[in-house]
């Protein structure tokens, strides 16, 4: 298993487009980067660093295998995303389960322009062991 400072960055957007969990990761981030995360502009709230390792597939993490995942997602009226699986690269690795699981934390600004609740958006979540 490759050691050291694991970091993992997220590359989210939103575009308008007509689930077995792997056990969680036992890994502390350093305190300086335990709540460095890229929030995307139309987020209110997304999850942090410490929210992504909990989830990281851990047989991705242990052969150090970097990944992403893409969400078919509803905004709801709590402007929170209601998301299932779609696809995911490398196959087979869990990211698309490790992505729902973060997809849950995210919130939508109220006053981000061309986004409301019912619209269809795709979530992109990359896993990137650094």
């Amino acid at each position: 298993m490759r050691r050291g400072l694991i970091g993992v960055a997220l590359l989210l957007a939103v575009a308008c487009e007509a689930v077995p969990v792997e056990p969680a990761i036992a890994w502390t981030p350093p305190p300086e980067s335990s709540d460095t995360v890229l929030t995307p502009a139309w987020a209110e709230r997304a999850p942090t660093v410490r929210d992504i390792m909990r989830v990281y597939p851990v047989r991705a993490l242990s052969d150090a295998v970097e990944g992403v995942a893409y969400l078919n997602c509803t905004v709801k009226e709590t402007r929170a995303l209601d998301c299932i699986e779609g696809t995911e690269a490398p196959a087979g690795f869990g990211f698309s389960s490790a992505a729902l699981q973060v997809s849950r934390l995210f919130v939508v600004r109220e006053d981000y322009p061309g986004v409301a609740p019912g619209m269809a958006v795709r979530l992109p979540v990359r896993f990137k062991v650094e």
